[in-house]
Formats: structure tokens, C-alpha cells, sequence
């Protein structure tokens, strides 16, 4: 299968790694120039819980591209979106195009370059870490959740189930994915700001009483949002989730917290925003998640501030 990784960064790379190492034909593309080069030069540097690897893969700006591609992996940011698929929409022919993004509503965002039935739509909770170009990490598990957005099978399910499985990723072919997605996205919802508003990581928030009761209260409203727009989404399944992380994420670093520190934009608007959105078109009450937005886009705008007025 010929795939095209459309956003190499932490998660987009160890993935490309993942799936090269398992027979297919991949190309990472990204506009970090200082990636691509290393990766061009020297290979991918990724360091698994199983030991070191050096993957052999090719690395290019998304200009270059030329295609074909059977699936086209996105990993971009979620605000990115349209701007990478933009950047290579002459070139997507009859290709899938996955997003294993973060947040609700990226089908619908694909969906402004690819046919409706040729989108997939999934959910990872797969660690990655970018350590520098060239270099990455992943240490724990690897699971990933998809299914058409469209909901009809397709042959394609079982061609991309095997190859992940032979990448060493628990590959599951979920009919309900926009629960899934949705239980993510609540998790995500949950961790991420949480971790990034207070500098913590998944351990040290589960260690906490007030950590644990903020999670639960955004759980919560973002459970009762999903259902009001038809979503069967399991509080019970995000519990689970949560709980996995306190035991044995310990000190990870959620991707808002590396951003924040970083100085770059988060994703606050596809996860928390989106829940106060969606909240205020469907007449649910959403105070937590709203509050903790504005303290997000708050620290975004402070550093913005710093950054201008830095002498």
C-alpha cells in the first residue's frame, strides 16, 4: 500500500515509522524543512519500547509531492487542516484520506476535498513525543479505532486492520468510531488543558482530588454534549481511559502542555471549544469546558503578548 503520512510531527512520524517497518510504501510530508532534511539525510531516528530503530523512509514538503497514494494518513493539526489537504488537493486522485486527529467534526472538514466515501475517520491513544528532526519517540501501547465516516464496509478495513497489526498497533474496525471519537475527545478534553494549564501530566493529575474532580466535571458536560447530537458516547469507557493514564502515563507530556510550553497554538478549538459550541446550539449547559477554554486562548494570547512586547 502506497501512504502518504500528511503531517509528520510526533504522531505522523512514529505511525510512518510503524507502518514502513511493516511493508508499506511510505512518504512523510511536512513543512518542518529541518524534519524532512534529517530524515532525508539520515533516516528516522524512533525509539520504541521494544529498542531504537532507524527507519529508511522517504521525507518531502507537501509541494513535492507527486502522488499516487492508496491512503492519505492525516496528522496535521487540526487548524492545518485545510491548508495541507489545500496544498496537495490536484494530487489526492482516488486516494483514502484518514484522519486520526485530535477533536469532533474532521470528516466534515476532509470532506471539502475528498468524496464523503472515501474518508476514514479513527482515533489513536498512541504516546508520541517529537524530540528533534529526525528524531522521535513512542513508549507504550499502540491502539487505534477507525471506520468509514460513511459508515459502509469496504475492503479497505481489512487491508489497513492488517498492515497496523503487522506495524505493532492494536488495530480495531469499529462501527461505532464516532463514539469513539467523541470518548477521545472528552478524554482529551479532560487531560490535555488540564496538563497544559498547570503544568502536570496525567499522573500528577489522578494524584490530585482537585485534578480528578475538574476532569470528571469536563467529562461530564462534554458525555452530555456527544448525546444531544446523537452520539452513544460511554462516560464509562472515558473513566476507563482517565484511569489508564493516572496508572501508567505518568509523566507524560499531552501535546496542549508541549505547545503551551512552545509558545504555539493548541487545539483548544476542536476540543473544549467544540464542546461549548455544540453545547450552545443544543442547549446544554457547559460551564467547566467554557472556563477552561478561556484560560487556554487566554495563555495563547499571553504568550502572543510576551512575544510582541519583548524589548
Amino acid at each position: 500500500m502506497k501512504i502518504a503520512v500528511l503531517g509528520a510531527g510526533a504522531m505522523g512520524s512514529v505511525y510512518g515509522a510503524r507502518l514502513a517497518r511493516a511493508g508499506a510504501d511510505v512518504t512523510l510530508l511536512d513543512v518542518n524543512a529541518d524534519h524532512v532534511a534529517a530524515v532525508s539525510r539520515d533516516g528516522l531516528r524512533v525509539a520504541f519500547d521494544e529498542g531504537e530503530d532507524v527507519v529508511q523512509i522517504r521525507a518531502m514538503s507537501p509541494d513535492e509531492f507527486v502522488g499516487p497514494a492508496d491512503l492519505i494518513l492525516l496528522f496535521t493539526k487540526v487548524f492545518h487542516t485545510d491548508a495541507a489537504l489545500a496544498a496537495i488537493a490536484d494530487r489526492i486522485g482516488n486516494a483514502w484520506v484518514l484522519s486520526l486527529q485530535n477533536g469532533v467534526g474532521n470528516a466534515e472538514r476532509i470532506a471539502a476535498y475528498v468524496s464523503p466515501d472515501r474518508i476514514l475517520v479513527g482515533m489513536t491513544m498512541t504516546p508520541a513525543e517529537f524530540i528533534g528532526p529526525g528524531h522521535v519517540a513512542s513508549h507504550g501501547a499502540a491502539t487505534t479505532d477507525f471506520y468509514t465516516a460513511s459508515g459502509h464496509v469496504d475492503p479497505i478495513l481489512d487491508r489497513l486492520a492488517n498492515l497496523l497489526q503487522a506495524g505493532r498497533v492494536t488495530a480495531r474496525i469499529n462501527p461505532d468510531i464516532h463514539a469513539a471519537i467523541w470518548e477521545k475527545a472528552a478524554f482529551n478534553c479532560a487531560l490535555n488543558p488540564i496538563c497544559a494549564l498547570t503544568n502536570g501530566t496525567p499522573g500528577s493529575v489522578g494524584a490530585s482530588k482537585d485534578g480528578r474532580a475538574l476532569a470528571d466535571a469536563v467529562v461530564a458536560e462534554a458525555i452530555a454534549v456527544a448525546k444531544s447530537c446523537g452520539v452513544t458516547a460511554s462516560r464509562a469507557h472515558v473513566d476507563d481511559l482517565l484511569a489508564h493514564a493516572y496508572a501508567y502515563h505518568l509523566m507524560h507530556e499531552p501535546s496542549m502542555l508541549q505547545d503551551i510550553k512552545a509558545q504555539r497554538r493548541t487545539e483548544i478549538d476542536a476540543l473544549n471549544g467544540a464542546v461549548v459550541a455544540l453545547g450552545a446550539q443544543n442547549g446544554i449547559p457547559v460551564p467547566t469546558n467554557r472556563m477552561i477554554a478561556q484560560f487556554i486562548r487566554l495563555a495563547e494570547s499571553n504568550a502572543c503578548f510576551r512575544a510582541t512586547h519583548a524589548t
